[in-house]
């Protein structure tokens, strides 16, 4: 048995549904490399941070993605020969999802995650259209609190320090795309 928690769920179906199911997978994979997989709700999911993106599963007669309601409601027209229920949407399982329609998906559901932001606790997140993150930080009365952080597109660092207030403070250092020190400068 696969020691892969994804391969061992989708292990369980036939072959040609598991292929379909798989090859979805690669083609998620391959559009959010920013993101990780681990199992949500019994089924393979791709998060990005604690986000959820999608769930993808096989049943009797189809295969599913589980983007969220919001999804459907921005993509109608591209969703019409698809059926779908609430938060869900149907595809052929002995064939993948289709990788126009995908990205597609993938960038509202982004956009919808991105939005979310900032949570009640001031954590703030934005995440570009392939999963790896711009932004990471906090909010505190409005104010920029605590340790930031700033990403090149390939997730890499670009800037980081931290905020007092809303003011900067200590260390600030910024980052070339290929990774090294390009300034460092120290703010009281």
């Amino acid at each position: 048995m696969p020691s892969d928690p994804i391969a061992k769920a989708l292990a369980k179906f036939p072959v040609s549904q598991r292929e379909a199911l798989a090859e979805t997978r690669a083609r998620i994979s391959a559009a959010l490399p920013g993101a990780h997989e681990e199992i949500a709700w019994g089924m393979p999911a791709f998060l990005i941070g604690d986000d959820n993106v999608l769930c993808y599963s096989g049943f009797s007669d189809h295969n599913s993605l589980f983007p969220g309601a919001y999804v459907q409601e921005v993509l109608v027209k591209e969703l019409a020969g698809f059926p779908t229920t609430k938060g869900t949407i149907h595809f052929d399982m002995d064939a993948a999802f289709p990788v126009p329609l995908l990205a597609k998906i993938l960038k509202v559901r982004i956009a919808e995650i991105n939005a979310s932001y900032p949570k009640r606790g001031g954590q703030v997140r934005e995440y570009y259209d392939n999963g790896h993150p711009k932004i990471l930080g906090k909010m505190k009365d409005e104010k920029p609190e605590g340790a930031w952080e700033w990403f090149h597109k390939d997730g890499t660092h670009m800037r980081m320090g931290a905020y007092r207030s809303g003011k900067k403070t200590g260390e600030w250092t910024t980052f070339a795309a290929d990774g090294s020190v390009t300034k460092v400068s120290t703010y009281k």
